[in-house]
């Protein structure tokens, strides 16, 4: 079988060349051919076989939906060798393709229908022959049972992204799949692993009629299911499973688009990335995916292996790194903040071809990775890194240097005193970057790390005083800092940590998550870059980089421009991961 049929390759983002030294030795053996491993499943074919190792530093508490859903480590990236949605992506542009569903719904053949009441239904027809890695029959009827479950407010479900907008499924055949949703949504018709998790009701149904009859969460979330008797619908069955050290997959014969290529993964989880990457010099892993390691560390073993030849790095360019001020007015401590012509004029004294380098500076709202990046493209030029400009706008506001060297308001005499609040890890280091262009045209700058006790606290995180130096996940995450409510004790402070409501901001997300045709679309994704970039509630500074990389002599990942981090509502990097090789 050949892989999911491109529409189009996208133009991988450029990255320039620097070093970061650390000194590491390890030994390890390259990838080879090792003998049959046990485990439960179909038995497995005599004779040497072929396999990989792929490293993670995310380790894995439980499988499913009763895993975790950050990217952060990289687990998430990997989960679709052994795990499929209805939806995947093609080959070489982020763009939907089937994956169970034997084709992406449309309006165009009816399998989309705008309902007079407001909702939209969703037809998906399923591939035939689909089975479970245990050898049952997959039909839509899993997907009845999967609604029941995810839409079931009362379980736990780390992948909720689309239950709260279902309103109704049905199955009128095992081929058919009707979902109801109360209102258009963008992703309806794109639905990955990640916004709908396939259910086997064969291994779950019993426990849920239990769940309902006792109510005791506690018990479904605990069976041995979402751990060691994991199974899914993916290339690769679970065989072994040794939480946050080693799970080890086996080719599932069986597979509905033709049996894996490679006979085994071991997936190995690294206490720190600085063993993770002394494992790759070494040869002991072969793979790499996103989010494994930090970006300096990617680039160096970018630098490594372009010029030994040892392996293939890719850099991508996803998650959007940002300032976002305090928007509430008894919290803002420099009430300046709040004017966008101000706001104009901090994001014109930054050079963001210059803050991360290796990066991209992000002149759009979307990262140049994501299918909708022509409707934002270059829509932040009307503020290139201008220092003396920045300083003008500023004195005709109001704010003139003192003699001390140091911007005074004109009416009272204060300081423009701002504060930058960040978390603790990998990137703080950007925090002193901005601060020092701030401070160079005038301004007083403090400088805040968050402790790490207090990082999951939401309240506190609120609370920041003028600006937070943020991030958002791949593609449009970004628009979650414009939407309302904003954080209270009323929600328990889980709406927008800045405070930001705004009914125009409102209107333009809720016309963007409720258009379903690509050209609406990409109309209302130009709309709210345009108003973004007029009242700049966030500053999008630079599209953070995440490496991949993939050993000599393996043949996987080069369709990484097409793959997605699991933010995203489909298609992963690992989504081929049955055409995977040893060269």
């Amino acid at each position: 079988m050949t892989s999911i049929t491109s529409r189009g390759a996208r133009t991988r983002a450029a990255c320039l060349l620097a070093a970061w030294a650390i000194s590491m030795s390890a030994c390890g053996t390259p990838p080879s051919s090792v003998p049959s491993s046990s485990g439960p499943g179909p038995a497995a074919p005599t004779g040497t076989r072929k396999a990989i190792t792929i490293a993670a530093t995310a380790s894995v508490k439980g499988m499913g939906i009763m895993g975790s859903s950050t990217g952060a480590g990289g687990w998430a990236s990997i989960i679709e060798i052994n795990t499929n949605g209805l939806i995947t992506s093609d080959a070489h542009a982020h763009e939907p393709a089937g994956q169970l569903a034997a084709s992406v719904p449309s309006i165009d053949d009816g399998s989309i229908q705008l309902l007079n009441d407001g909702r939209m239904r969703v037809t998906y027809h399923l591939r035939p022959g689909i089975t479970w890695q245990d050898g049952a029959p997959f039909t839509a009827g899993d997907l009845v049972f999967s609604g029941k479950v995810l839409t079931d407010r009362g379980l736990p479900n780390n992948y909720a992204y689309a239950a709260k907008l279902i309103d109704a499924f049905d199955a009128p055949d095992d081929l058919t799949f009707n979902l109801t949703f109360k209102r258009p949504y963008i992703n309806g018709a794109a639905l990955g692993f990640t916004q709908f998790w396939p259910q086997p009701e064969h291994l779950l149904g019993d426990a849920y009629q239990r769940y309902l009859q006792t109510q005791d969460a506690d018990e479904f979330s605990e069976l041995p299911y979402w751990t060691t008797a994991y199974v899914h619908l993916g290339p690769f069955r679970l065989t072994s499973y040794e939480a946050g050290q080693q799970l080890d997959f086996e080719a599932y014969d069986g597979y509905f688009l033709g049996r894996p290529k490679l006979d085994v993964i071991h997936v190995r989880f690294f206490a720190d990335e600085n063993a993770l990457f002394t494992n790759l010099l070494a040869g002991s892993v072969d793979i790499m995916v996103s989010q494994a390691i930090s970006t300096q560390l990617g680039f160096q073993l970018k630098d490594r292996w372009d010029s030994s030849g040892e392996g293939t790095v890719y850099t991508v360019l996803t998650g959007t790194r940002f300032l976002v001020p305090q928007f509430r007015p008894s919290v803002q401590t420099e009430p300046a903040n709040l004017d966008p012509r101000v706001r104009g004029a901090l994001y014109q004294a930054i050079d963001r071809d210059s803050v991360s380098e290796r990066e991209g500076p992000a002149w759009s709202l979307l990262p140049p990775s994501d299918h909708l990046y022509e409707a934002t493209r270059d829509g932040f030029r009307r503020y290139p890194y201008d220092p003396d400009r920045a300083k003008a706008i500023l004195r005709d506001l109001g704010w003139i240097t003192g003699n001390d060297g140091v911007l005074h308001n004109v009416a009272d005499g204060r300081v423009y005193h701002n504060a930058i609040w960040t978390t603790v890890g990998a990137r703080d280091w950007e925090m002193a970057i901005y601060a020092d262009y701030w401070r160079r045209i005038g301004l007083e700058v403090e400088e805040f790390k968050i402790p790490g006790a207090q990082v999951r606290n939401l309240e506190y995180r609120a609370h920041y005083p003028s600006w937070e130096a943020s991030s958002a996940g791949s593609g449009d995450q970004v628009l979650g800092r414009l939407e309302g409510p904003a954080g209270s004790p009323e929600n328990r402070w889980t709406g927008n940590r800045g405070g930001y409501e705004d009914a125009r901001a409102e209107e333009l997300v809720a016309r963007y998550n409720t258009s379903i045709s690509p050209r609406d679309q990409l109309e209302a994704m130009h709309a709210l870059s345009e108003f973004v970039a007029a009242e700049l509630p966030i500053l999008p500074i630079y599209f953070g980089a995440s490496h991949l990389a993939v050993r000599k002599g393996v043949h996987a990942l080069d369709d990484v421009d097409g793959g997605a981090d699991p933010a995203m509502p489909y298609g992963t990097y690992t989504r081929n991961a049955y055409l995977w090789d040893l060269q």
